[in-house]
């Protein structure tokens, strides 16, 4: 079992909120702007904010496409992945979603899966 299948439960919405995301993304990390559009399982969607914060789990201020090394070195270095949040959104937006991450929100992976699908049409 690798790092990121032992954290944390995957629901369906998760599998493709991933998905979407990573595709929206252009299949690139964002810290390093390596191109994994040609391995897909090197790349990983890193929450800020863990998935168990639910009313920011499929949000995507919260969510960065990193590869395995640079996912993996935000979570060793907590303190470097805020000042690079921070720099990727600006302060406003940082704190705003600090404030959404300690809302309390009940899950709705239909409401997800529905918007998924909804913007997946669109493009």
């Amino acid at each position: 079992m690798s790092f990121w299948q032992a954290k944390t439960k995957l629901r369906p919405a998760d599998t493709k909120f991933s998905k979407y995301l990573r595709e929206l993304r252009g299949w690139k990390c964002e810290k390093c702007g390596i191109d994994c559009s040609s391995n897909h399982q090197y790349l990983t969607v890193s929450h800020y904010h863990g998935r168990r914060k639910e009313s920011v789990r499929f949000d995507e201020e919260n969510c960065d496409t990193l590869c395995r090394r640079c996912h993996l070195y935000f979570e060793e270095h907590k303190e470097d992945y805020s000042l690079w949040k921070i720099k990727k959104l600006g302060r406003k937006k940082f704190d705003l979603l600090l404030v959404r991450a300690n809302t309390p929100h009940k899950k709705d992976d239909e409401m997800v899966l529905a918007y998924i699908t909804r913007e997946n049409q669109s493009r």
